[in-house]
């Protein structure tokens, strides 16, 4: 077995993980929220300037930014509620009370108390923590991680109470819905009785709530990583690099890295609804991005000398616009082929690079934060992900740059097709 083949072993292992799957398998299931989400961004975001003009003067934009505001703000709760019962479908028990367990123990974490800011019959702005009051932030992006990690413990204690016979047990004779509820009784009490010992140990620490440590020590740091062109980059990088051993390494760092990026898109999405900047510009541009070398690779093959290359490129053009890369992927082919790794693999991680740094200087327009389908062409996506001109623009220049990337090595590859067909002429 060669080094290719045991590091692209090694690596399915990895994505075959039990809990890599069930985390990978929650956030898939929990995608439907995020795209119905992203189709009110959608209409709320067209950048057209009398369009925008009808949306304010209707009052359309405060409605159309509700069920934006919905998802970000409780999508905490999908994400615990989902991996519950991914949980208890993994290991063969009933997934729905897993996940009631799951998500019970997550409210037990949450803290119930919050800054809240009111005004008085005087017209005085009144301040201060509000006791039995739950701050949607906590049940959004910033409490991401904690539902991720309290829905993974909560729901496999169960399923361990459970396997271990800590129940009641009912005659065979009472309904199944029935003896199921008694059944749950025990370990959903137990699993309670464990997350009120951790809530009040938290209590104690400087940190008062176990939501506010772990969003402190672990999710904002993380994401934070990413929330710079560099991180952005590695990310993209890391994906097309396991493509070239045939890996669906999109796949495989979404799994992995999925909870980051699902909570860098929600602030993100918090943002656009409250009208307020991105706090993670470069979370943003991974979307448009990520399969751009692929179109401007395309445009290269239509125009080829080569005519097995021209039929291909004309054939792939209809779907690397929107992003569908498998006809290039598995037709050029792109995967083990070492001539075009290098420009495969760094086109994104420029293309976030170049674009994080003409933002950040005020020549394109900055992302405002929108969820968007990732089949919108990136010129496209640009424009609308930025609501300015300037977004369109920089996205027809970013697929030209790219193209340039690839045209050196795809001339190589296009000379070696050329003198193929030539000889096979000659035959």
């Amino acid at each position: 077995m060669s080094k290719i083949e045991r590091f692209s072993e090694k690596v399915m292992k990895f994505a075959q993980l039990r809990y890599v799957k069930i985390i990978m398998n929650s956030f898939l299931g929990i995608a439907a929220f995020s795209i119905g989400a992203s189709l009110f961004s959608l209409v709320r975001s067209i950048p057209i300037p009398i369009w925008q003009e009808f949306l304010n003067n209707t009052g359309l934009t405060s409605i159309l930014n509700i069920p934006i505001s919905m998802v970000s703000n409780l999508y905490a709760i999908m994400v615990v509620i989902s991996i519950g019962y991914e949980v208890g479908k993994s290991f063969g028990q009933r997934p729905l009370p897993a996940a009631m367990v799951a998500f019970g123990s997550f409210m037990i974490l949450t803290p119930f108390v919050a800054n809240i800011s009111l005004t008085n019959e005087a017209g005085e702005a009144v301040s201060g923590l509000a006791q039995n009051v739950i701050s949607i932030g906590v049940l959004g992006s910033q409490g991401i991680f904690l539902a991720m990690i309290s829905g993974l413990i909560a729901a496999r204690l169960y399923v361990f109470l459970l396997e271990k016979n800590v129940k009641i047990r009912m005659p065979d004779s009472v309904p199944p819905s029935v003896a199921g509820m008694f059944e749950t009784m025990i370990p959903a009490g137990l699993v309670f009785i464990i997350f009120i010992v951790f809530r009040v140990v938290f209590e104690h620490t400087s940190f008062g709530t176990m939501q506010t440590f772990i969003y402190t020590i672990l999710q904002k740091p993380i994401v934070g990583i990413g929330a710079n062109p560099i991180g952005a980059a590695l990310y993209l990088f890391v994906g097309k690099f396991l493509w070239m051993f045939g890996i669906h390494g999109d796949l495989l760092t979404y799994a992995t890295l999925g909870s980051v990026r699902q909570a860098a898109t929600q602030a993100n999405m918090a943002a656009f609804a409250a009208g307020e900047a991105v706090p993670y510009l470069e979370w943003g541009l991974l979307t448009p991005f990520a399969n751009i070398g692929i179109f401007g690779l395309t445009l290269l093959l239509v125009f080829s000398k080569s005519k097995q290359y021209k039929s291909l490129g004309k054939l792939a053009l209809p779907t690397s616009i929107f992003n569908i890369t498998e006809p290039i992927m598995f037709g050029f082919p792109i995967i083990l082929n070492p001539i075009m790794a290098i420009p495969f693999v760094l086109t994104p991680g420029i293309s976030v690079v170049l674009t994080s740094l003409l933002m950040n200087i005020g020549i394109v327009a900055p992302l405002t934060g929108v969820a968007l389908s990732n089949v919108i062409p990136a010129p496209i996506y640009l424009w609308m992900a930025t609501n300015s001109i300037t977004g369109l623009i920089w996205g027809v220049i970013l697929v030209l740059i790219n193209a340039a990337i690839f045209f050196p090595f795809f001339k190589v590859a296009e000379r070696t097709a050329v003198k193929g067909e030539n000889e096979a002429e000659v035959k």
